[in-house]
């Protein structure tokens, strides 16, 4: 299991050392590895964490967060069928340098947008943001499998794959 968390909020609002010590407190659920994004745009921060417990490509070109184009994913869970997947974004020249379902993921949203998620079997959170356009997506699996949790207030919206992460995000109970 991976952890994931982030936040969209007004601009300098959470210290370096709020990002660094929710990393920490995600160690637990990916031990392999850990980072972070950061983006300033408007008068906001985007940060998107992620720690990696390696089980698929276990090799780092698949650490997260992952880029591709304009898109930066964090993730949690596992696509099962994302070998067909792959295949078929093949057929529309897509390429892959990673044997990852977390790879697969992002380009499937790249092409099929938000209705990627119809494409998926599997269990999954994960949260994408759109460099381009400035929007953030997420998702969970309809079964609610991977966790994805949000609280949203004036300052903020927060998310993560536990509660602990965000409280520690947002220094809220």
């Amino acid at each position: 299991m991976c952890g994931i968390s982030g936040y969209i909020s007004k601009r300098d609002l959470l210290k370096e050392n709020n990002i660094t010590n929710t990393l920490s407190l995600m160690e637990r659920r990916g031990p392999d590895f850990n980072n972070f994004y950061k983006n300033a745009f408007q008068d906001k921060d985007l940060v998107l964490l992620h720690s990696r417990l390696n089980i698929i490509d276990l090799s780092s070109h698949a650490n997260q967060p992952f880029f591709y184009d304009d898109l930066i994913l964090v993730f949690n869970g596992e696509i099962y069928n994302y070998l067909e997947i792959r295949d078929n974004l093949k057929k529309k020249n897509y390429n892959f340098t990673t044997n990852s379902d977390t790879e697969v993921l992002l380009k499937a949203y790249k092409e099929y947008g938000a209705k990627c998620v119809d494409h998926f079997i599997g269990m999954w959170a994960f949260a994408i943001w759109d460099l381009k356009n400035k929007k953030l997506f997420l998702s969970r699996d309809p079964f609610g499998e991977k966790p994805l949790f949000y609280f949203l207030n004036e300052k903020g919206f927060f998310f993560g794959s536990e509660i602990k992460f965000i409280k520690s995000l947002c220094k809220k109970n």
